[in-house]
């Protein structure tokens, strides 16, 4: 044999045993599926993975990570709904992953909640506005998460702060659908003492949030705007409304000061906005996934817990077109969180 074909041979031999140590070191590593309700573009999706890979640069041990997306938001039709979930189910299938991170209500719903008490995969859940045990989720051995508890708290005080102490009559608009639906349970549990609630309504197009905002006119002093991801146009047309065009129009055409929940409505066009903080959920989640993971056999799960933290959004011409002047310590806020606008 000469020597150079013993060096090809010891080359290819090096390289058959690199591969397969290589794959055999991937497939013993932990695997965590990351599972969103809505769509990769999607703002509220972007920042909380934002948050995931701040914590992944950060890691030193070895896991492999990988996210599936339903894209709840792009459709109300049942039947895609049900091909998403069908496609979720497949893809915990063929990964087998030993956590399973499922953000927000739909995913839990139709997904996570199916794989509650079994062992596995663990489930971390993630800005779920419904309480745990509506999923079955409050004894089961392999479930813990972080849930989203709206920050009304500040919206309440943003208010009055904007309103100059004086009370307000809040009329709120949300969606019918499983986010908007825990939205709205969450709105009317609240202390909103000294305002008070007096309008509320679910609709799925754009059509109908338009005919609520204009009657709302005599009966409230703000309207509390929940999310609204996938809405309607209406009329009959079943395509989804560009966010830019509901927040420009609701600012404009309300008569009452517009204040949203949903984590963009500043930056579609709104004058002031209280959110949950989506990059503050994506670390938390994955540093308990990571935590878990690395427990030992048979630990309990982590503690569930909350988000402390909200984002705060101005564009301070609408507001002083409205005679509203927030705090500096507002603008402040909004600026560090790049949701302040001229």
């Amino acid at each position: 044999m000469t020597r150079p074909l013993l060096i090809k041979i010891l080359i290819g031999v090096f390289l058959a045993a690199f591969i397969i140590f290589l794959g055999s070191f991937n497939s013993v590593k932990p695997r965590i599926l990351v599972l969103h309700s809505f769509s990769k573009d999607l703002p509220w999706c972007r920042n909380i993975d934002a948050g995931m890979q701040k914590v992944l640069k950060k890691n030193r041990s070895p896991v492999s990570v990988q996210w599936h997306y339903l894209d709840l938001d792009t459709s109300q039709n049942t039947g895609f709904q049900q091909n998403a979930v069908n496609e979720a189910f497949r893809a915990i299938s063929r990964i087998k992953p030993d956590i399973l991170i499922a953000v927000d209500d739909e995913s839990n719903g139709y997904v996570a909640r199916n794989f509650a008490g079994k062992g596995s995969p663990k489930i971390v859940f993630v800005a779920t506005l419904l309480p745990p045990e509506q999923y079955g989720y409050l004894k089961a051995g392999n479930v813990s998460g972080i849930a989203e508890k709206l920050p009304l708290d500040a919206v309440r005080d943003a208010l009055l702060t904007a309103l100059r102490g004086k009370t307000a009559r809040i009329a709120v608009l949300g969606m019918d659908d499983d986010t908007g639906r825990a939205e709205l349970a969450q709105v009317r549990s609240f202390n909103w003492a000294p305002h008070r609630l007096t309008l509320l309504q679910t609709h799925n197009n754009f059509a109908e949030w338009q005919k609520f905002t204009l009657q709302a006119a005599d009966q409230a002093d703000v309207l509390l705007v929940l999310s609204y991801d996938g809405l309607e146009r209406g009329n009959g047309n079943h395509g989804l409304m560009p966010r830019g065009q509901i927040g420009e129009w609701i600012e404009k055409n309300s008569r009452a000061l517009p204040l949203g929940i949903c984590e963009t409505f500043v930056e579609d066009g709104g004058g002031i906005g209280i959110t949950p903080a989506p990059l503050d959920f994506g670390q938390q989640a994955m540093e308990m996934a990571l935590n878990w993971i690395g427990a030992p056999k048979g630990a309990a799960p982590p503690p569930v817990s909350t988000s402390p933290h909200f984002r705060v959004g101005l564009r301070s011409s609408l507001l002083a077109a409205r005679g509203v002047v927030m705090p500096p310590i507002y603008i402040e806020a909004a600026r560090i969180g790049n949701t302040y606008f001229p």
